[in-house]
């Protein structure tokens, strides 16, 4: 991912933005099954709340108890 967002985050922050970008819309299990080596669903969970606050992503919809995450742009 070479976009200009790229700047100032994590090594798992832009393994997460580009699970994103290639699935379009995905649930914190979603990328969890999409990461090498997945952190717990928790720390899942907090990555993409990190990244929610950064406005690089936002909650699509939500679906009972699921989150579904898009990117932001």
């Amino acid at each position: 991912m070479d976009a200009p967002m790229d700047k100032g985050l994590s090594r798992r922050e832009r393994q997460v933005m580009d699970i994103l970008f290639r699935l379009g819309q995905a649930s914190a299990q979603d990328v969890m099954d999409a990461l090498p080596d997945p952190p717990s669903y928790s720390a899942t969970r907090a990555l993409l709340s990190t990244l929610e606050q950064k406005k690089l992503i936002v909650v699509h919809s939500k679906d009972s108890r699921k989150y579904i995450y898009k990117p932001a742009i």
